[in-house]
Parts: C-alpha cells; sequence; structure tokens
C-alpha cells in the first residue's frame, strides 16, 4: 500500500520544511508514499485524480482560506485526514467543524510533526482494515482479510494471503497481539489462523483453502469455541 500525501502551502520554506519532514519519519517507518505540493487550493482540486489519504493544509493561504478549502473536500465527500498548520490558533475549534485529524502551529516541530504523522497513518490503516509488520529489515502493509494463516519457522514468519505469501522476521507473539481483534486464533505453537478463512476443522489439522494447518490437542476445544462464536456473528450481521 502506497500513501497519497499532499502539501497545500504557499510559502516555499514550510513547502520544504514540510517536504523534508515527512520524507524523513515515513523512510525511517518504510511506508511507501507519494507526495505532491500545490501553492493554492484551487491547483490542489484542479490535480485531484485519486484519493489523498493525508493532506497538510495551511489555514492562512494568500487569498483563500484553508478552512473553507477543507469544507469543500467534505462537502464533496473526499475522506482524507486533513492535519492544519498555521501561525494562529484561532481556528482550533473550527478544526473539529470539518474534522480535522490534528493542528499544528508553526514554526513546525518535526518531534510533534512524527507524533502526528504516525498517528495517522495507523489511524488510515486501522479504517481500511489494513496491518502494518515492522521488522528491523523490512516493513509489510497487508489487507487483513486477505490473510489466511501465519506459520514460524526458525524465528522466519510467513505470511500466507489469498495470493501470495510474504516473509519477515518478527516474533508470532508480536504478530498475535496485532491481530487479537481481528479474529485470528494461535491455534499451535507454531501457527496462527484466521477464523473467518476456515473451511474445515479435522482432529488434528484446519483446512484453509488447499491448505492444511496443524492444531494442538490442548486448542482444540477453544478453537471450536472460537470458531462458533465468530460464524454467529458473521451469520447475525
Amino acid at each position: 500500500m502506497s500513501l497519497s500525501i499532499s502539501i497545500c502551502e504557499d510559502e516555499k520554506f514550510y513547502k520544504d520544511t514540510l517536504s523534508e519532514y515527512i520524507h524523513s519519519i515515513l523512510q525511517k517507518e518504510d511506508i511507501e508514499y507519494d507526495l505532491s505540493i500545490y501553492s493554492s487550493g484551487k491547483e490542489f482540486f484542479d490535480n485531484i485524480d485519486k484519493k489523498v489519504d493525508i493532506l497538510f493544509l495551511d489555514i492562512c493561504l494568500v487569498n483563500e482560506s484553508g478552512m473553507d478549502i477543507a469544507r469543500k473536500i467534505r462537502d464533496i465527500n473526499i475522506k482524507t485526514e486533513i492535519i492544519f498548520t498555521t501561525s494562529m490558533q484561532d481556528y482550533v475549534y473550527e478544526a473539529y467543524e470539518v474534522k480535522a485529524f490534528r493542528y499544528i502551529v508553526k514554526p513546525v516541530k518535526y518531534d510533534l510533526l512524527s507524533e502526528y504523522l504516525k498517528d495517522c497513518v495507523s489511524e488510515i490503516l486501522s479504517k481500511n482494515n489494513m496491518i502494518s509488520i515492522k521488522s528491523n529489515k523490512n516493513t509489510l502493509v497487508l489487507p487483513i482479510n486477505e490473510i489466511l494463516y501465519i506459520e514460524v519457522i526458525r524465528k522466519i514468519v510467513t505470511i500466507y494471503t489469498l495470493d501470495n505469501e510474504y516473509q519477515i522476521e518478527i516474533s508470532l507473539k508480536k504478530l498475535e497481539k496485532q491481530l487479537l481483534n481481528y479474529n485470528f486464533f494461535r491455534c499451535h505453537n507454531s501457527y496462527l489462523v484466521n477464523l473467518k478463512a476456515i473451511n474445515e476443522i479435522k482432529a488434528n489439522t484446519i483446512i484453509i483453502k488447499d491448505h492444511e494447518v496443524p492444531v494442538s490437542r490442548s486448542k482444540y476445544k477453544e478453537l471450536q469455541s472460537k470458531l462458533a462464536f465468530v460464524l454467529g456473528e458473521m451469520l447475525y450481521k
């Protein structure tokens, strides 16, 4: 997943500062992104041809109000997370009106921007049912509902999805914690399964698509109970 990020700012100094900070923060997080920079609301709207995930928007543009731009974004139902930048604190209450994600007073501080940007990325991933899995070497961003099951062998985790397999060095316990609220179950010391992807349960195995996943004897009754609960939820939605 590549994030689409835009900056709408008419001062070159802040264009360059935001661009530099965003690049540094997301590079450290190993997150792919596309960055577009605009000097006015008109230029921004003239060039929208795809979803914008995050917009850094100056409230006080020359001859324009950033707040009016934000209202137009909400009126035409563009689901963009807006982070306002401004030299004044007078607009903080209006920012709530347009459901801005955050409000930063200039001069922009790197640490604060880093905190807000990472929080915003997490919010976007959550809304889109995505998960970001990070190791010391790389980061995977995957749709949660496409993950079938996860296997660990000698500290190497393999994530099996509908179409691909991905490998990453990470603790299975850490992954289990990340997926705790998404109907995943630790059926074996070496396996984590998506309960919604299960096709069949046998005496000591789970069938998911064309894969067989072992089930520990001690986990079998809990698996049945968890699966019955998930199936009940799915039936009554």
